[in-house]
């Protein structure tokens, strides 16, 4: 799907892109200061925001108190969700040491991104397109670390940090937003104008190792080709482990044999 919109962007005669990717991770961290705050004896503080955060998430705020106690900020920066029903395979942990501060676990998600936004540059230079991610600047990243929690965390306002640095540039409309906005739409076209190939996905691979139940996979496929609310990460990680399972059975194996000037090529 990228590749589609990087060659769009080059036929229309684009030779350089802007992303938004880190931005998120940047300016709408979830709470994890609150093990920072407890870790340095900060008690109402952590107290008073942790009631935000569950008003925000509309749950109780003792598992929020609870892993700011235990310093469990894997617990603190996702929302526990029920595994899907079709998922038979145990779900890891987050490998995020206890005890890490805010400041680690933020720079162990921007890596994580970081990681797909160089294969995503490497496509673009493939395509022609020069693509950057100014949210990866070196700068920007020394400066959002020196910010207060004050100035980065909140449950209450939407991206305070961006929104308070460039008050004088943004319109009113995006500095006082609240919310994020939703890019599902395309997922549930897709997935609606390909389902018949994405049903036989089901009862694929992953299905023949006992990793996925299928009828409840493809129950959750048809609620979501219709529109119905889904929890995409689970749903499009399995799809693309099954997509890869079987390019990688359909497509030849690659041989390397060495030259005359000794240099590896690729046949």
């Amino acid at each position: 799907m990228f590749s589609d919109q990087l060659r769009v962007m080059a036929a229309a005669g684009s030779v350089c892109h802007l992303t938004g990717d880190g931005g998120d991770n940047l300016f709408l961290p979830a709470p994890i200061h609150l093990a920072s705050l407890a870790r340095s004896g900060h008690w109402l503080r952590m107290l008073g925001y942790a009631m935000d955060w569950a008003r925000l998430r509309r749950q109780s705020p003792r598992p929020l108190i609870s892993a700011a106690l235990r310093g469990d900020t894997a617990h603190l920066g996702r929302t526990v969700r029920p595994r899907p029903a079709w998922l038979n395979a145990p779900v890891p942990a987050v490998s995020i040491p206890a005890g890490s501060g805010a400041d680690a676990v933020f720079v162990a998600s921007l890596r994580n991104v970081a990681r797909s936004a160089y294969t995503e540059i490497q496509l673009a230079d493939s395509l022609g397109v020069a693509l950057h991610n100014p949210y990866f600047d070196g700068a920007v990243l020394d400066a959002v670390v020196s910010a207060s929690f004050e100035q980065r965390f909140s449950a209450r306002r939407y991206k305070p940090l961006l929104a308070d640095t460039f008050a004088d540039l943004l319109p009113d409309a995006h500095r006082k937003r609240a919310t994020k906005g939703l890019f599902v739409g395309d997922f549930h076209q897709g997935l609606r104008t390909n389902l018949r190939r994405v049903l036989g996905l089901a009862d694929g691979r992953l299905a023949a190792l006992g990793v996925v139940t299928p009828a409840p996979l493809r129950a959750t496929m048809h609620a979501a080709a219709l529109g119905a609310q889904t929890v995409w990460p689970p749903l499009l990680a399995v799809l693309a482990a099954e997509a890869w399972l079987e390019a990688v059975e359909s497509t030849s194996g690659t041989e390397w044999e060495r030259s005359s000037t000794a240099s590896a090529e690729v046949r």
